[in-house]
């Protein structure tokens, strides 16, 4: 098993995944799961899908990951989702268009593949959104 820290907070719980690889995970342990912090952590677009059965996932944090655009796609289904860390990843402007359609108020596209005008089409569609970029 992964080295892991869990913790309660005001909104629910928050897992974090320590040092260890996260690979192809078939579930993770809490349904109940509101925040889930993959930062530095060794894993792909392929180790993405056990995310979707989280209903109430409200953030991710993929900070110096190897995921890409094809996670976006995948996360877009997660219904609660507002917060996104992709700092340090593969993610391209190719995104851009799923990640407006999400109800995100806080995205960090900081070190990723965005463009310029990738970063600009962000904020004009997420005009509210918190964005570091």
């Amino acid at each position: 098993m992964d080295a892991a820290l869990i913790t309660l907070t005001d909104r629910g719980v928050r897992f974090t995944f320590l040092g260890e690889p996260f690979r192809s995970r078939q579930k993770i342990p809490n349904e109940d799961l509101v925040d889930v912090d993959f930062n530095k952590i060794e894993i792909s677009d392929a180790d993405i899908e056990p995310l979707l059965a989280l209903p109430n996932l409200e953030g991710i944090s993929f900070w110096e990951t190897g995921v890409s655009d094809h996670a976006i796609e995948l996360i877009a289904q997660l219904p609660q989702l507002t917060r996104l860390n992709l700092c340090g990843t593969m993610v391209t402007d190719k995104s851009v268009s799923t990640l407006v359609a999400m109800e995100l108020n806080y995205i960090d596209v900081a070190n990723t593949q965005l463009t310029p005008q990738g970063v600009k089409s962000l904020r004009a569609g997420l005009p509210h959104a918190e964005i570091l970029s």
